[in-house]
């Protein structure tokens, strides 16, 4: 199996307990506490990720979102 990180990460403000509230961290380093600790998990997904970081990613997603719009 392959995991991609798609970028989305969901935290409570626990996560950053250890991080002093003037300095800059990567959150490379909360990942890897939090994986220390076993509270860190994933969510394997079988459908595509649309990505916004590129213009050609942010028209796919423009046209996969006008598809999924529901009538009012």
């Amino acid at each position: 199996m392959k995991h991609i990180d798609y970028g989305l990460g969901v935290l409570d403000a626990r996560a950053f307990a250890g991080v002093p509230s003037d300095a800059s961290t990567d959150l490379t380093s909360v990942y890897q506490s939090l994986l220390r600790l076993d509270e860190l998990a994933g969510y394997e997904v079988s459908e595509r990720f649309y990505e916004i970081g590129s213009l050609t990613g942010l028209e796919e997603t423009r046209h996969f979102v006008a598809g999924k719009q529901v009538a009012r």
